[in-house]
Protein backbone atom coordinates (compact mmCIF):
# COMPACT_ATOMS: atom_id res chain seq x y z
CA UNK A 1 0.00 0.00 0.00
CA UNK A 2 1.37 3.46 -0.65
CA UNK A 3 -0.37 7.18 0.13
CA UNK A 4 0.14 10.58 -0.91
CA UNK A 5 1.06 12.90 1.86
CA UNK A 6 0.88 16.63 2.08
CA UNK A 7 3.46 17.51 4.85
CA UNK A 8 3.54 20.16 7.47
CA UNK A 9 5.89 22.76 5.67
CA UNK A 10 3.94 25.61 3.89
CA UNK A 11 6.20 26.86 1.02
CA UNK A 12 4.87 26.63 -2.50
CA UNK A 13 7.56 24.85 -3.78
CA UNK A 14 6.71 22.10 -1.93
CA UNK A 15 2.86 22.23 -2.11
CA UNK A 16 2.08 18.75 -3.31
CA UNK A 17 1.86 15.37 -1.86
CA UNK A 18 4.58 12.78 -1.45
CA UNK A 19 4.24 9.69 -1.90
CA UNK A 20 5.11 7.12 0.77
CA UNK A 21 5.00 3.31 1.56
CA UNK A 22 3.20 1.86 4.15
CA UNK A 23 4.27 -1.36 6.24
CA UNK A 24 2.08 -4.30 6.46
CA UNK A 25 1.64 -4.04 10.42
CA UNK A 26 0.53 -0.02 9.64
CA UNK A 27 -2.49 -0.52 7.14
CA UNK A 28 -4.95 -1.07 9.38
CA UNK A 29 -4.88 2.13 10.51
CA UNK A 30 -4.11 3.98 7.48
CA UNK A 31 -7.15 6.43 6.40
CA UNK A 32 -7.81 9.39 4.25
CA UNK A 33 -8.02 12.30 6.10
CA UNK A 34 -5.39 11.10 9.59
CA UNK A 35 -1.59 12.66 10.25
CA UNK A 36 0.98 10.10 9.75
CA UNK A 37 4.41 10.49 10.42
CA UNK A 38 6.85 10.72 7.83
CA UNK A 39 10.63 10.93 6.97
CA UNK A 40 11.37 14.10 5.00
CA UNK A 41 14.81 14.50 4.02
CA UNK A 42 16.67 14.60 7.01
CA UNK A 43 13.66 15.43 9.22
CA UNK A 44 10.62 13.89 10.74
CA UNK A 45 7.17 15.31 9.92
CA UNK A 46 3.58 15.18 10.13
CA UNK A 47 1.04 15.45 7.11
CA UNK A 48 -2.33 14.43 6.05
CA UNK A 49 -3.19 11.55 3.76
CA UNK A 50 -4.76 12.73 0.75
CA UNK A 51 -4.82 9.76 -0.94
CA UNK A 52 -4.26 5.80 -1.14
CA UNK A 53 -2.77 4.16 -3.91
CA UNK A 54 -1.59 0.42 -5.02
CA UNK A 55 0.95 0.98 -6.86
CA UNK A 56 3.72 3.86 -6.48
CA UNK A 57 3.37 6.17 -9.52
CA UNK A 58 7.33 7.18 -9.79
CA UNK A 59 10.45 5.51 -10.57
CA UNK A 60 12.29 6.63 -7.63
CA UNK A 61 12.81 5.36 -4.56
CA UNK A 62 9.79 5.42 -1.71
CA UNK A 63 10.51 5.64 1.90
CA UNK A 64 8.28 4.04 4.48
CA UNK A 65 6.09 6.45 6.89
CA UNK A 66 7.23 6.29 10.41
CA UNK A 67 3.99 5.83 12.46
CA UNK A 68 0.01 6.59 12.24
CA UNK A 69 -0.44 9.79 14.72
CA UNK A 70 -4.49 9.52 14.69
CA UNK A 71 -7.31 7.01 15.20
CA UNK A 72 -9.90 8.95 13.99
CA UNK A 73 -10.04 11.11 10.82
CA UNK A 74 -8.93 15.11 11.42
CA UNK A 75 -10.33 15.83 7.77
CA UNK A 76 -13.45 14.82 6.49
CA UNK A 77 -14.47 14.28 3.14
CA UNK A 78 -16.26 18.03 3.41
CA UNK A 79 -12.98 20.00 4.99
CA UNK A 80 -10.83 18.04 2.27
CA UNK A 81 -12.94 19.68 -0.64
CA UNK A 82 -13.31 22.95 1.69
CA UNK A 83 -9.18 23.13 2.04
CA UNK A 84 -8.76 23.15 -1.88
CA UNK A 85 -11.42 25.68 -2.32
CA UNK A 86 -9.63 28.06 -0.01
CA UNK A 87 -6.36 27.30 -1.90
CA UNK A 88 -7.72 28.31 -5.06
CA UNK A 89 -9.86 30.90 -4.36
CA UNK A 90 -6.95 32.92 -2.27
CA UNK A 91 -3.87 31.61 -3.96
CA UNK A 92 -2.66 30.08 -0.36
CA UNK A 93 -0.55 26.70 -0.17
CA UNK A 94 -2.92 23.75 1.09
CA UNK A 95 -1.47 23.20 3.80
CA UNK A 96 -1.97 26.09 5.54
CA UNK A 97 -5.63 25.90 4.20
CA UNK A 98 -5.86 22.90 6.26
CA UNK A 99 -4.17 24.00 9.09
CA UNK A 100 -6.21 26.97 9.76
CA UNK A 101 -9.68 24.82 9.99
CA UNK A 102 -8.11 22.97 12.99
CA UNK A 103 -7.09 23.76 16.52
CA UNK A 104 -3.29 23.55 17.43
CA UNK A 105 -3.62 19.89 18.99
CA UNK A 106 -4.87 18.34 15.70
CA UNK A 107 -2.48 20.61 13.32
CA UNK A 108 0.36 18.35 11.14
CA UNK A 109 2.85 19.39 13.54
CA UNK A 110 5.85 17.54 14.51
CA UNK A 111 6.08 17.68 18.40
CA UNK A 112 3.66 19.94 19.22
CA UNK A 113 1.30 17.89 21.28
CA UNK A 114 -2.23 19.27 23.63
CA UNK A 115 -3.12 16.50 25.92
CA UNK A 116 -6.60 15.36 27.09
CA UNK A 117 -7.47 16.28 30.61
CA UNK A 118 -8.57 13.79 32.68
CA UNK A 119 -10.82 13.38 35.93
CA UNK A 120 -10.58 10.68 38.97
CA UNK A 121 -14.01 9.16 39.58
CA UNK A 122 -14.53 7.11 42.50
CA UNK A 123 -17.55 4.44 42.58
CA UNK A 124 -18.33 1.96 45.25
CA UNK A 125 -17.16 -1.78 44.07
CA UNK A 126 -17.24 -3.88 47.32
CA UNK A 127 -18.96 -3.06 50.62
CA UNK A 128 -18.05 -6.13 52.34
CA UNK A 129 -16.36 -5.83 55.63
CA UNK A 130 -16.74 -3.02 58.47
CA UNK A 131 -16.07 0.27 58.15
CA UNK A 132 -14.67 3.33 60.53
CA UNK A 133 -16.96 6.64 61.01
CA UNK A 134 -14.62 8.17 58.59
CA UNK A 135 -14.63 5.44 56.16
CA UNK A 136 -18.71 5.28 56.30
CA UNK A 137 -19.20 9.12 55.84
CA UNK A 138 -16.77 8.47 52.53
CA UNK A 139 -19.00 5.62 51.39
CA UNK A 140 -22.79 7.71 52.28
CA UNK A 141 -21.00 10.25 49.88
CA UNK A 142 -20.76 8.21 47.06
CA UNK A 143 -24.28 6.54 47.70
CA UNK A 144 -26.03 9.90 47.18
CA UNK A 145 -24.47 10.74 44.18
CA UNK A 146 -23.64 6.80 42.82
CA UNK A 147 -19.66 8.37 41.90
CA UNK A 148 -18.05 10.95 43.17
CA UNK A 149 -15.02 13.58 42.37
CA UNK A 150 -11.83 11.83 43.84
CA UNK A 151 -10.39 15.40 44.92
CA UNK A 152 -13.64 16.05 46.68
CA UNK A 153 -13.82 12.89 48.29
CA UNK A 154 -10.07 13.53 49.72
CA UNK A 155 -11.04 16.83 50.81
CA UNK A 156 -13.65 15.75 53.52
CA UNK A 157 -10.55 13.00 54.98
CA UNK A 158 -8.18 10.65 54.01
CA UNK A 159 -10.22 7.65 54.27
CA UNK A 160 -10.33 7.32 50.57
CA UNK A 161 -7.28 6.00 49.84
CA UNK A 162 -7.41 3.36 52.26
CA UNK A 163 -10.29 2.48 50.94
CA UNK A 164 -9.04 2.50 47.43
CA UNK A 165 -6.43 0.10 48.68
CA UNK A 166 -8.59 -2.58 49.94
CA UNK A 167 -10.70 -2.48 46.91
CA UNK A 168 -13.97 -1.18 48.53
CA UNK A 169 -13.61 1.73 46.32
CA UNK A 170 -12.79 1.45 42.27
CA UNK A 171 -10.86 4.63 40.80
CA UNK A 172 -11.59 5.51 36.71
CA UNK A 173 -10.21 8.42 34.92
CA UNK A 174 -12.72 10.26 32.57
CA UNK A 175 -11.63 12.32 30.22
CA UNK A 176 -13.89 16.18 31.18
CA UNK A 177 -13.65 19.53 29.01
CA UNK A 178 -11.72 22.48 30.13
CA UNK A 179 -14.92 25.00 29.39
CA UNK A 180 -16.41 26.53 31.58
CA UNK A 181 -19.95 28.44 30.47
CA UNK A 182 -20.94 29.76 33.75
CA UNK A 183 -24.35 30.38 35.57
CA UNK A 184 -27.31 30.00 33.14
CA UNK A 185 -29.23 33.55 32.84
CA UNK A 186 -33.06 32.66 32.10
CA UNK A 187 -33.72 35.91 29.13
CA UNK A 188 -37.18 36.06 28.77
CA UNK A 189 -38.26 34.93 25.80
CA UNK A 190 -40.03 37.53 23.68
CA UNK A 191 -42.97 36.43 21.06
CA UNK A 192 -42.01 37.84 17.25
CA UNK A 193 -43.87 40.53 16.18
CA UNK A 194 -45.43 40.85 12.48
CA UNK A 195 -42.21 41.92 10.64
CA UNK A 196 -39.92 39.44 12.38
CA UNK A 197 -42.65 36.82 11.51
CA UNK A 198 -42.51 37.42 8.03
CA UNK A 199 -38.85 36.62 8.47
CA UNK A 200 -38.87 34.04 9.97
CA UNK A 201 -41.59 32.05 8.34
CA UNK A 202 -39.57 32.72 4.76
CA UNK A 203 -36.83 31.17 5.81
CA UNK A 204 -38.16 28.31 7.79
CA UNK A 205 -40.24 27.31 4.58
CA UNK A 206 -36.91 27.37 2.72
CA UNK A 207 -34.61 25.19 5.41
CA UNK A 208 -33.39 22.51 2.87
CA UNK A 209 -32.87 24.84 0.14
CA UNK A 210 -29.65 26.65 -0.67
CA UNK A 211 -30.25 30.42 -0.45
CA UNK A 212 -28.30 33.27 0.53
CA UNK A 213 -30.72 35.76 2.61
CA UNK A 214 -29.55 39.29 3.56
CA UNK A 215 -31.58 40.47 6.10
CA UNK A 216 -31.32 44.17 6.80
CA UNK A 217 -33.05 44.56 9.94
CA UNK A 218 -32.19 47.98 11.68
CA UNK A 219 -30.58 48.04 15.17
CA UNK A 220 -32.58 46.96 17.67
CA UNK A 221 -35.32 45.24 15.25
CA UNK A 222 -35.01 41.73 17.23
CA UNK A 223 -32.82 39.90 14.30
CA UNK A 224 -31.20 37.68 17.26
CA UNK A 225 -34.80 36.82 18.56
CA UNK A 226 -35.18 35.55 14.85
CA UNK A 227 -32.31 33.50 15.16
CA UNK A 228 -33.09 31.66 18.02
CA UNK A 229 -36.72 30.73 16.90
CA UNK A 230 -35.05 29.55 13.19
CA UNK A 231 -32.17 27.51 15.58
CA UNK A 232 -35.55 25.31 17.31
CA UNK A 233 -36.91 24.74 14.01
CA UNK A 234 -33.15 23.70 12.81
CA UNK A 235 -32.66 21.46 15.78
CA UNK A 236 -35.71 19.88 16.17
CA UNK A 237 -35.20 18.53 12.64
CA UNK A 238 -32.34 17.12 13.89
CA UNK A 239 -29.53 19.02 12.08
CA UNK A 240 -26.65 21.57 13.35
CA UNK A 241 -26.46 25.45 13.35
CA UNK A 242 -23.83 27.76 13.01
CA UNK A 243 -23.38 31.19 14.49
CA UNK A 244 -20.92 33.42 13.43
CA UNK A 245 -20.16 37.21 15.62
CA UNK A 246 -17.88 39.73 14.48
CA UNK A 247 -15.92 40.04 17.74
CA UNK A 248 -14.84 37.54 20.26
CA UNK A 249 -16.33 40.15 23.01
CA UNK A 250 -19.73 39.10 21.90
CA UNK A 251 -19.18 35.45 21.65
CA UNK A 252 -19.62 35.93 26.09
CA UNK A 253 -22.78 38.22 25.55
CA UNK A 254 -24.75 36.13 22.43
CA UNK A 255 -23.67 32.69 24.50
CA UNK A 256 -25.05 33.83 27.60
CA UNK A 257 -28.57 34.71 25.71
CA UNK A 258 -28.17 31.25 23.52
CA UNK A 259 -27.91 29.56 26.42
CA UNK A 260 -31.39 30.29 27.75
CA UNK A 261 -33.19 28.31 25.33
CA UNK A 262 -30.26 25.39 24.00
CA UNK A 263 -28.14 22.93 26.25
CA UNK A 264 -25.77 21.53 23.88
CA UNK A 265 -23.74 24.25 22.86
CA UNK A 266 -20.07 25.01 21.95
CA UNK A 267 -17.68 28.13 21.39
CA UNK A 268 -14.56 28.49 19.50
CA UNK A 269 -12.82 31.80 19.06
CA UNK A 270 -9.01 32.29 19.40
CA UNK A 271 -9.69 33.47 22.71
CA UNK A 272 -9.65 30.16 24.34
CA UNK A 273 -6.66 28.43 25.35
CA UNK A 274 -5.11 25.60 23.08
CA UNK A 275 -6.90 22.50 25.53
CA UNK A 276 -10.49 24.77 25.15
CA UNK A 277 -9.96 24.79 22.37
CA UNK A 278 -9.39 21.26 21.66
CA UNK A 279 -12.52 20.15 24.16
CA UNK A 280 -14.58 22.26 22.51
CA UNK A 281 -13.49 20.69 18.60
CA UNK A 282 -13.78 17.54 19.93
CA UNK A 283 -17.47 17.75 21.28
CA UNK A 284 -18.31 19.22 18.05
CA UNK A 285 -17.00 16.10 16.02
CA UNK A 286 -18.74 13.62 18.21
CA UNK A 287 -22.21 15.32 17.67
CA UNK A 288 -22.37 16.49 21.41
CA UNK A 289 -23.23 19.81 20.44
CA UNK A 290 -26.19 21.45 17.79
CA UNK A 291 -24.66 24.67 17.74
CA UNK A 292 -21.72 26.43 17.74
CA UNK A 293 -20.81 30.40 18.77
CA UNK A 294 -17.52 32.01 17.49
CA UNK A 295 -15.81 34.52 15.74
CA UNK A 296 -14.53 34.03 12.11
CA UNK A 297 -12.34 30.61 12.74
CA UNK A 298 -15.44 29.12 14.15
CA UNK A 299 -16.73 28.89 10.38
CA UNK A 300 -14.40 26.15 10.18
CA UNK A 301 -16.39 23.95 13.02
CA UNK A 302 -16.64 20.45 12.72
CA UNK A 303 -20.39 19.96 11.90
CA UNK A 304 -21.84 17.08 10.60
CA UNK A 305 -25.45 17.58 8.89
CA UNK A 306 -25.62 21.84 8.83
CA UNK A 307 -29.16 23.34 8.61
CA UNK A 308 -28.29 26.73 8.79
CA UNK A 309 -25.86 29.26 9.05
CA UNK A 310 -26.26 32.92 10.11
CA UNK A 311 -23.34 35.20 10.34
CA UNK A 312 -24.57 38.15 12.33
CA UNK A 313 -22.80 41.86 11.53
CA UNK A 314 -21.98 40.48 8.26
CA UNK A 315 -20.61 43.90 7.20
CA UNK A 316 -17.71 43.51 9.23
CA UNK A 317 -13.87 43.87 7.95
CA UNK A 318 -13.17 40.90 10.96
CA UNK A 319 -14.93 37.90 8.70
CA UNK A 320 -11.61 38.70 6.21
CA UNK A 321 -8.44 37.33 7.61
CA UNK A 322 -5.21 38.80 6.51
CA UNK A 323 -2.76 36.55 6.97
CA UNK A 324 -2.51 32.91 4.88
CA UNK A 325 -4.71 31.85 4.23
CA UNK A 326 -6.52 35.55 3.33
CA UNK A 327 -9.91 33.71 3.84
CA UNK A 328 -13.61 35.66 3.85
CA UNK A 329 -15.12 34.06 6.43
CA UNK A 330 -18.51 34.94 4.41
CA UNK A 331 -17.24 32.58 1.50
CA UNK A 332 -16.46 29.56 3.27
CA UNK A 333 -19.95 30.29 4.34
CA UNK A 334 -21.07 29.78 0.71
CA UNK A 335 -19.50 26.91 0.20
CA UNK A 336 -20.41 25.31 3.74
CA UNK A 337 -24.34 25.88 2.89
CA UNK A 338 -24.19 25.01 -0.49
CA UNK A 339 -22.17 21.59 0.64
CA UNK A 340 -25.42 20.93 2.62
CA UNK A 341 -28.00 22.54 0.83
CA UNK A 342 -29.43 24.72 3.74
CA UNK A 343 -29.77 28.44 4.20
CA UNK A 344 -26.90 30.99 4.95
CA UNK A 345 -28.34 34.33 6.89
CA UNK A 346 -26.07 37.67 6.24
CA UNK A 347 -27.48 39.88 8.96
CA UNK A 348 -26.97 43.49 9.60
CA UNK A 349 -28.23 46.74 10.20
CA UNK A 350 -25.56 48.43 7.64
CA UNK A 351 -24.99 46.09 4.87
CA UNK A 352 -21.97 46.57 2.59
CA UNK A 353 -22.85 48.21 -1.13
CA UNK A 354 -21.86 44.92 -2.52
CA UNK A 355 -23.85 42.97 -0.43
CA UNK A 356 -26.67 45.10 -1.00
CA UNK A 357 -26.32 45.65 -4.88
CA UNK A 358 -26.63 41.21 -4.92
CA UNK A 359 -29.49 41.34 -2.92
CA UNK A 360 -31.27 44.07 -5.52
CA UNK A 361 -29.82 41.75 -8.24
CA UNK A 362 -31.10 38.43 -7.04
CA UNK A 363 -28.36 36.65 -6.20
CA UNK A 364 -28.98 37.63 -2.59
CA UNK A 365 -32.60 37.13 -1.03
CA UNK A 366 -33.50 40.80 0.36
CA UNK A 367 -35.33 40.71 3.41
CA UNK A 368 -36.23 43.87 5.87
CA UNK A 369 -36.92 44.51 9.28
CA UNK A 370 -37.58 48.34 9.44
CA UNK A 371 -39.14 48.60 13.44
CA UNK A 372 -37.63 47.86 16.43
CA UNK A 373 -38.46 45.18 18.76
CA UNK A 374 -41.33 45.91 21.52
CA UNK A 375 -41.76 49.14 20.22
CA UNK A 376 -38.67 50.99 21.26
CA UNK A 377 -37.94 54.13 21.06
CA UNK A 378 -34.87 55.20 18.12
CA UNK A 379 -32.32 56.88 19.96
CA UNK A 380 -31.87 60.88 19.62
CA UNK A 381 -28.33 61.92 18.07
CA UNK A 382 -27.12 64.92 18.92
CA UNK A 383 -23.90 66.23 16.67
CA UNK A 384 -21.48 68.17 18.72
CA UNK A 385 -19.27 70.68 16.73
CA UNK A 386 -16.12 70.98 18.73
CA UNK A 387 -14.67 73.83 16.63
CA UNK A 388 -17.06 75.88 18.30
CA UNK A 389 -18.12 74.05 21.41
CA UNK A 390 -17.36 75.22 24.83
CA UNK A 391 -15.30 73.37 26.64
CA UNK A 392 -14.47 72.18 30.40
CA UNK A 393 -11.25 70.51 32.07
CA UNK A 394 -8.13 70.98 29.56
CA UNK A 395 -10.95 70.85 26.59
CA UNK A 396 -10.88 67.36 25.87
CA UNK A 397 -15.20 67.36 26.76
CA UNK A 398 -17.79 69.64 25.84
CA UNK A 399 -19.93 71.31 28.30
CA UNK A 400 -22.93 69.61 26.61
CA UNK A 401 -20.97 66.64 27.15
CA UNK A 402 -20.09 67.50 30.72
CA UNK A 403 -23.19 68.05 31.92
CA UNK A 404 -25.25 65.29 30.78
CA UNK A 405 -22.71 62.90 32.36
CA UNK A 406 -23.35 64.84 35.54
CA UNK A 407 -27.15 64.41 34.90
CA UNK A 408 -26.96 60.68 34.39
CA UNK A 409 -24.02 60.31 37.70
CA UNK A 410 -26.81 62.33 39.89
CA UNK A 411 -30.04 59.83 38.68
CA UNK A 412 -27.63 57.03 39.52
CA UNK A 413 -27.61 56.07 35.69
CA UNK A 414 -24.85 54.30 33.59
CA UNK A 415 -22.56 56.15 30.90
CA UNK A 416 -20.95 54.62 27.42
CA UNK A 417 -18.18 56.64 26.30
CA UNK A 418 -16.75 55.90 22.61
CA UNK A 419 -13.02 56.64 21.04
CA UNK A 420 -11.39 55.56 18.43
CA UNK A 421 -7.94 54.97 19.21
CA UNK A 422 -6.46 53.26 22.38
CA UNK A 423 -3.32 54.75 24.15
CA UNK A 424 -2.50 58.39 25.35
CA UNK A 425 -1.82 59.98 22.47
CA UNK A 426 -1.65 59.12 19.17
CA UNK A 427 1.67 60.98 17.51
CA UNK A 428 4.80 62.33 19.50
CA UNK A 429 5.73 65.13 17.55
CA UNK A 430 8.66 68.40 18.07
CA UNK A 431 6.91 71.64 16.82
CA UNK A 432 10.40 72.87 16.35
CA UNK A 433 11.43 70.99 13.12
CA UNK A 434 8.20 68.75 12.28
CA UNK A 435 10.02 65.46 13.80
CA UNK A 436 7.64 62.62 14.10
CA UNK A 437 8.27 59.17 15.98
CA UNK A 438 7.87 55.82 14.34
CA UNK A 439 7.91 52.84 13.98
CA UNK A 440 10.99 51.49 11.91
CA UNK A 441 9.18 48.47 10.48
CA UNK A 442 6.14 50.08 9.17
CA UNK A 443 7.12 53.94 8.62
CA UNK A 444 3.67 54.78 10.94
CA UNK A 445 3.93 57.47 13.88
CA UNK A 446 3.59 55.50 17.27
CA UNK A 447 1.23 56.13 19.97
CA UNK A 448 2.09 56.90 23.72
CA UNK A 449 1.09 54.31 25.98
CA UNK A 450 1.22 56.33 29.54
CA UNK A 451 0.19 53.47 32.09
CA UNK A 452 3.66 51.62 30.69
CA UNK A 453 5.15 54.65 29.44
CA UNK A 454 6.60 53.07 26.00
CA UNK A 455 5.85 54.61 22.36
CA UNK A 456 4.08 51.52 20.97
CA UNK A 457 3.06 50.64 16.95
CA UNK A 458 -0.23 49.51 16.55
CA UNK A 459 0.49 47.77 13.39
CA UNK A 460 3.44 45.44 13.99
CA UNK A 461 3.69 45.64 17.76
CA UNK A 462 7.05 47.34 18.03
CA UNK A 463 7.65 48.69 21.37
CA UNK A 464 10.31 51.36 22.88
CA UNK A 465 10.49 53.83 25.61
CA UNK A 466 9.51 57.56 25.17
CA UNK A 467 12.19 60.11 24.08
CA UNK A 468 12.43 63.51 25.88
CA UNK A 469 14.88 65.15 23.45
CA UNK A 470 13.82 66.00 19.58
CA UNK A 471 16.82 63.72 17.67
CA UNK A 472 16.32 65.83 15.02
CA UNK A 473 17.11 69.54 15.92
CA UNK A 474 17.60 68.15 20.15
CA UNK A 475 14.73 70.60 21.21
CA UNK A 476 13.12 69.49 24.87
CA UNK A 477 9.79 70.94 23.32
CA UNK A 478 8.32 67.52 22.19
CA UNK A 479 4.70 67.34 22.11
CA UNK A 480 2.03 64.69 22.67
CA UNK A 481 -0.60 64.95 19.61
CA UNK A 482 -4.18 63.38 19.41
CA UNK A 483 -5.83 61.64 22.19
CA UNK A 484 -6.83 57.80 22.85
CA UNK A 485 -8.69 56.40 25.81
CA UNK A 486 -5.71 56.55 28.57
CA UNK A 487 -6.18 60.42 28.20
CA UNK A 488 -10.20 60.16 27.95
CA UNK A 489 -10.10 58.27 31.05
CA UNK A 490 -7.49 60.54 32.91
CA UNK A 491 -9.71 63.52 32.06
CA UNK A 492 -12.95 61.71 33.34
CA UNK A 493 -11.93 60.52 36.31
CA UNK A 494 -9.98 64.15 36.87
CA UNK A 495 -13.76 65.75 35.91
CA UNK A 496 -15.80 62.87 38.08
CA UNK A 497 -13.39 62.06 40.74
CA UNK A 498 -16.50 60.22 42.62
CA UNK A 499 -17.14 58.35 39.46
CA UNK A 500 -16.52 54.76 39.37
CA UNK A 501 -14.77 53.92 35.62
CA UNK A 502 -13.39 51.18 33.95
CA UNK A 503 -11.73 51.24 30.87
CA UNK A 504 -12.01 48.71 28.12
CA UNK A 505 -9.93 47.90 25.13
CA UNK A 506 -7.06 45.90 23.57
CA UNK A 507 -4.80 47.20 26.57
CA UNK A 508 -7.08 46.80 29.50
CA UNK A 509 -8.38 43.01 28.10
CA UNK A 510 -5.07 40.95 27.11
CA UNK A 511 -5.75 38.52 29.98
CA UNK A 512 -8.41 35.60 29.43
CA UNK A 513 -11.63 36.12 30.07
CA UNK A 514 -11.27 39.94 30.55
CA UNK A 515 -13.90 41.05 28.47
CA UNK A 516 -16.27 38.54 29.96
CA UNK A 517 -15.63 40.26 33.81
CA UNK A 518 -15.95 44.09 32.22
CA UNK A 519 -19.09 43.70 30.68
CA UNK A 520 -20.46 41.51 33.50
CA UNK A 521 -19.31 43.91 36.37
CA UNK A 522 -19.93 46.86 34.20
CA UNK A 523 -24.13 45.11 33.86
CA UNK A 524 -23.97 44.44 37.42
CA UNK A 525 -23.60 48.28 37.77
CA UNK A 526 -20.20 48.15 39.98
CA UNK A 527 -19.15 51.06 37.33
CA UNK A 528 -20.66 54.04 36.29
CA UNK A 529 -18.77 55.01 33.25
CA UNK A 530 -17.38 52.19 30.48
CA UNK A 531 -14.74 53.77 28.39
CA UNK A 532 -12.92 52.09 25.20
CA UNK A 533 -12.58 51.60 21.80
CA UNK A 534 -14.27 49.10 19.72
CA UNK A 535 -17.16 47.28 22.31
Amino acid sequence: MYIKVLVELSAFNIDKTFTYHVTDELKDKIKIGIRVLVPFNNQKLEGFVLEIIDKKDDDYEVKDIIDVVDKETILTKELLELGRFISENTLSTLISSYQAMLPKALKAKSNSKVMVKYQKIVEIDNLNGEFTNKQQIIIDKINENGKSLYQDLKKINSSVDTLIKKGVLKVQDIETYRMDYGSKINYPRYELNSEQKIVFNEIKNNLNKNIIYLLHGITGSGKTEVYMDLFEEVIKSGKTCLLLVPEITLTNQILKRMLSRFSRIAVLHSGLSDGERYDEYRRIKRGEVDLVIGARSSVFAPLDNIGLIVIDEAHSDTYEQDVMPKYSAIEVAKFRSNYYHCPLILGSATPTLDMYARALKGLYKLLTIKTRAGNAIKPSINICDMTKAKRVGTGIISKDLFDRISEKLNNHEQIILLQNRRGYSTTLMCPDCGYVMKCPKCDISLTYHKTKDIMRCHYCGYATKKINICPDCQSDKLKEMGMGTEKIEEEIKSLFPKAKVIRMDLDTTSKKGSHDRIITDFSNHKYDILLGTQM
